[in-house]
């Protein structure tokens, strides 16, 4: 292509081809049936294991702790959030653990045994630093801040603006149209 800068033998980057966009598509097809039938599964093994009142009391007691693990996790996010940023440290490990706990609290309140185990993975440190090295070497920042001071690289400083200039300026008052464009609504004053 010529004048547009690019080599004859470089791919067009706006061209590629959508299998790995497909791929993930069918594979997320693949993947949300066989975890309803893991669930289901799982609902018919407990429930041998344990009977049906037992099967369901352990459904309702892992829907209670997911509960009270969100407002646990939700309040303890907010104050180790405040804390990091009060002292200027770096608040992307205190959001990262409150997403984690978030997602776990999450899959702890559905109902299901399987999404109960990977629950309570989740709220393991050394899995929590797995997962996040697992997304750190595929380059997906888990967690992104913008510029502040307390942390990352510093914000270039702004110049500052003269506090002593004075602008003049006239204005003239302009009257509404006596005759609207169009049928007066509950949001128009007319």
């Amino acid at each position: 292509m010529p004048g547009s800068g690019s080599s004859p033998l470089a791919p067009d980057r706006r061209h590629r081809p959508k299998i790995p966009t497909q791929r993930r598509i069918s594979m997320a097809r693949l993947l949300l049936p066989l975890l309803v039938l893991g669930e289901i599964a799982g609902f018919v093994l407990v429930g041998r294991a344990v009977g049906v009142l037992g099967t369901l009391a352990l459904v309702v007691l892992a829907t209670a702790l997911g509960v009270w693990l969100l407002k646990r996790q939700g309040a303890e996010a907010m104050a180790s959030m405040r804390g990091t940023l009060q002292t200027g440290r770096d608040p992307r490990p205190a959001l990262r653990r409150g997403g984690f706990g978030l997602v776990a609290a999450l899959l702890l309140i559905l109902p299901g045994f399987l999404s109960d185990v990977v629950a309570i993975l989740l709220l393991l440190p050394p899995v929590q630093q797995a997962i996040a090295r697992r997304f750190a070497a595929r380059g997906v920042r888990i967690v992104t801040m913008g510029r502040s001071q307390g942390f990352g690289p510093a914000a270039p400083p702004r110049p500052e603006a003269p506090r002593d200039r004075v602008i003049d300026a006239e204005w003239e008052d302009v009257a509404m149209p006596k005759n609207p464009t169009h049928r007066p609504s509950g949001w128009t004053r007319h």
